[in-house]
């Protein structure tokens, strides 16, 4: 008997501690984490600094079913090593229910197994990975290098009627891959054969010769993938070999008011793609992003609204939970994001599906702005939607 009291009250201490726990789970804060590059060659911080002013606000106002977000951001610096390292803290030692507002350059690649071994999901703001609209443990909110490829050739032959349209595309490992099936796709979209494809381009290569190819085979519009500086490098090297007259059409990240203050005298057509609702603009539905970044200190770039959008879609599928808000309930109640109940933010040109056999890659949409007297306008008043399958 005296065995038997002691077994039966240890039992019960165990289980007074588990209710404990569980009440603590239901009452603490809701962890949520994002994995970005914060240092190293490449840094994109708007995203997650975009994401925590919504979670920031959101808490203010009173958190989700009384609790309230803690956002706790890693840096990965670049490295896959510290990315996977990152990832399993995050995951198992944090116990964060989700990721929004990441902006790694390989959290695709060196972490999908292990969120998905963790049933964990992620709405990264910036995924420049091919992997990313790929692997089902993520719903980037981003069109992408790769996508954003494909709407700028389309965009180039189709919209702006060019017919010699040249690709500059860069040659990292990383895009190897998502360059490959832009051009192709390009190819099965329009039926039409690019007039020259390079996808020699390295962040650090003298422009000059990619220019005097393009110059030589006449192209008359060129699509080309860069960072800003890479842009700029490009359109100085165009100007200095008297090569104007060709349509340049950039990525994402030439859409910025320093890029078109630089680049105000520059004499030929200049055109970039916006990915979201042109952040530049005057429309509504930049609204309450614009004023919410300025409140919290964030620049405004296309990368702030990846950030901002993420954040709110995983608010939105948070509130739907009527129960405890746990890793599984997250997950499940982002699974069910689906259909007529999909994600949606008025600066997207798609609603975010987030089921498991959700379609990332086949269909994109964003907006061109063009390079008029050192300010970019709007060319596309409606998102160019583009359906590869």
């Amino acid at each position: 008997m005296k065995n038997f009291t002691k077994v039966w009250g240890f039992s019960l201490t165990l289980g007074t501690i588990a209710l404990v726990g569980a009440v603590h789970a239901d009452e603490g804060p809701i962890k949520v984490g994002s994995l970005a590059t914060l240092s190293g060659a490449m840094t994109l911080p708007e995203s997650p600094e975009a994401a925590r002013a919504v979670f920031d606000r959101a808490n203010k106002e009173g958190g989700i079913q009384g609790r309230k977000i803690e956002f706790i951001v890693q840096d990965d610096k670049g490295d896959a090593g510290a990315t996977a390292q990152s990832g399993r803290e995050l995951v198992d030692s944090e116990q964060v229910v989700a990721f929004a507002g990441s902006a790694s350059l390989q959290d695709c690649g060196v972490n999908s197994n292990l969120y998905d071994r963790r049933k964990v999901l992620s709405i990264p703001g910036v995924a420049g990975e091919f992997s990313c609209y790929m692997k089902k443990a993520f719903a980037p909110v981003s069109v992408g290098p790769a996508r954003g490829t494909l709407a700028s050739l389309y965009f180039a032959s189709e919209v702006i009627h060019k017919d010699k349209v040249c690709a500059f595309l860069l040659g990292i490992p990383s895009h190897s891959a998502g360059n490959q099936w832009a051009v192709d796709e390009y190819k099965k979209l329009t039926g039409k054969e690019l007039h020259l494809l390079d996808t020699s381009v390295l962040p650090n290569d003298d422009m000059t010769p990619h220019v005097l190819r393009a110059k030589a085979a006449q192209c008359d519009s060129i699509v080309f993938s860069g960072a800003e500086q890479m842009d700029l490098a490009w359109l100085k090297a165009m100007q200095m070999q008297d090569f104007t007259e060709a349509t340049a059409v950039f990525m994402t990240p030439a859409y910025t008011s320093g890029f078109a203050a630089t680049t105000r005298d520059y004499p030929g057509e200049v055109y970039a793609n916006s990915e979201y609702e042109p952040f530049l603009g005057d429309s509504e539905s930049l609204n309450d992003w614009r004023a919410l970044m300025n409140e919290s200190g964030v620049n405004l770039s296309s990368f702030a609204q990846g950030g901002y959008i993420s954040a709110t879609l995983l608010l939105e599928a948070m509130k739907r939970i009527e129960g405890p808000i746990t890793r599984e309930s997250v997950t499940a109640a982002l699974r069910s994001s689906t259909g007529d109940k999909a994600l949606t933010n008025p600066m997207m040109g798609l609603p975010l599906d987030v089921a498991a056999k959700a379609d990332h890659i086949s269909k994109s949409a964003t907006k061109f702005v063009k390079l008029v007297d050192g300010d970019w306008e709007v060319v596309t008043p409606d998102f160019l939607v583009i359906q590869t399958r």
